[in-house]
């Protein structure tokens, strides 16, 4: 009797730290709601404040800010001297980025480096993505829709982040995991691409995968791939 209370309880008690866990990463913005008010600062921007950082420009130059990523629409951006807040343009233009000790590459999106070496990197795009779309439908009750283009009618890029019509939507956040090579490349993280980026080690790589069995999902995995193929 006490081994089925004690799996009942540890049964709870996972279900309700899963249960906390998605509520802290899937968010409802009701019709008519700012997602800056359902959401807040500390949901849409990586830091909790805009902080001190440098950006390394492939010229050479460096330019300062304060800086803060925007996880919504997946920009850098900065407080300008007119105290707006603006983007950072021209990105192809940039080398890397550093805030506090953190460093951020940019190859079609902002890449957080997570761990490297002289051969490889591993990196991470954390962002929220759309998830649902519910619409009123009759009585007022709120119905999902299949109608994923309609996703034009919220104005993602708006400052103001109003929904548009009697919409609702349910927005999740997102870890993508990114293979990078000594040339600041960038790949989402799976085997095709580690042996497409590294394909002078191709045997060494695929030895080392049918020996270890890496997820390239899981952080700690591809953490120990990364220390591999810098000592190859």
């Amino acid at each position: 009797m006490r081994i089925i209370r004690f799996l009942f309880l540890t049964i709870s008690i996972a279900m309700l730290y899963a249960n906390t866990y998605a509520q802290k990463n899937q968010w409802t913005v009701n019709p008519g709601e700012s997602i800056r008010e359902a959401l807040g600062d500390s949901v849409l921007y990586k830091y909790p404040q805009f902080v001190r950082g440098a950006v390394y420009y492939k010229d050479g130059t460096v330019s300062y800010g304060s800086l803060n990523y925007n996880l919504l629409i997946g920009e850098m951006q900065f407080i300008a001297p007119s105290k707006d807040t603006l983007a950072i343009a021209n990105e192809n233009t940039i080398s890397y980025i550093t805030i506090q000790a953190d460093t951020f590459y940019f190859d079609k999106v902002y890449i957080e480096l997570i761990r490297g070496n002289d051969e490889a990197k591993l990196g991470k795009l954390e962002i929220i993505k759309l998830n649902d779309i519910t619409k009123e439908g009759a009585y007022g009750q709120m119905s999902s829709t299949s109608a994923i283009s309609t996703t034009n009618s919220f104005a993602i890029n708006d400052q103001s982040y109003k929904l548009t019509e009697k919409k609702a939507i349910t927005l999740h956040k997102e870890t993508i995991f990114f293979i990078g090579d000594s040339l600041n490349n960038f790949l989402s993280a799976d085997k095709k691409n580690i042996y497409k980026m590294f394909s002078k080690k191709k045997s060494a790589i695929e030895s080392y995968i049918k020996e270890n069995k890496p997820e390239f999902t899981k952080e700690t995995n591809l953490v120990r791939l990364i220390d591999f193929l810098g000592k190859i």
